[in-house]
Order: C-alpha cells, then structure tokens, then sequence
C-alpha cells in the first residue's frame, strides 16, 4: 500500500528540486560588453583588397544589393558613413555575387548584384 503523505512530499522534492535548476540556470552572469569604439570621419575608412593581418575588431555587416546598372560610388559612400558611424576604419569586401532576378513589375529579367563588406577596427 502507498502512504498518500510520502507520495505529495516526494512531488514536493521534485518540484523545489526542479525550482531550484531553473532559478540556478537563470542566475547567470552577462557577457561583458564589447569594447565601444567612437566613431570616425568618413575620409580616413579604408577599403581593403583583403582580410587584414590579426588584430582587428569586427564591427559589423554591411550588404548592398541592387540592379547592377544602378550600383555606381553611391554604394560605397553609404558604406563610408556606415563604417565611420559604427568606429570602423577599413572595409573588406567578404562576399560579391552577380545573378539575375525577375522584375515583379516588368516581369522582366533584370541583372542584380549583391555585396557583402566586413567593416573592422584595424589598429
């Protein structure tokens, strides 16, 4: 025969056990904070040929994608001041693809372009 009183203090066990499991994980230490850096004026961003030497600090991800007819310097200006504003002072391009994509409102094929750039903190 089960004893009723042993039955609910085990159920009791097991659920301040359980309590306690959830409330541990959840007391948890943050991670520390990035290292801020200030921004800097547009001119002094660097476009890279390639992945800088180590060190560098990733700042961030910038993908510019439109019609390959109508990328032009306009794109590179807005990922200067992206960078500048993020505290990024060089610019590599991570990844460039060409390919086509039909034009919801002409249904026509038109021919795109997207470009991904790393922004870093070089020192």
């Amino acid at each position: 025969m089960v004893n009723l009183q042993t039955v609910g203090s085990r159920h009791k066990c097991i659920v301040v056990a359980a309590v306690g499991m959830l409330l541990g994980a959840c007391a948890h230490k943050p991670a520390p904070a990035a290292p801020q850096y200030p921004a800097v004026p547009e001119q002094s961003v660097r476009l890279l040929a390639a992945v800088p030497k180590s060190p560098y600090a990733r700042r961030g991800v910038v993908t510019i994608e439109d019609r390959l007819a109508a990328i032009s310097g306009d794109a590179w200006l807005q990922v200067r001041a992206i960078a500048g504003q993020s505290g990024a002072n060089a610019v590599f391009v991570r990844q460039q693809h060409t390919f086509w994509l039909r034009d919801p409102q002409t249904k026509q094929r038109v021919r795109m372009e997207r470009a991904v750039y790393q922004l870093v903190y070089v020192p």
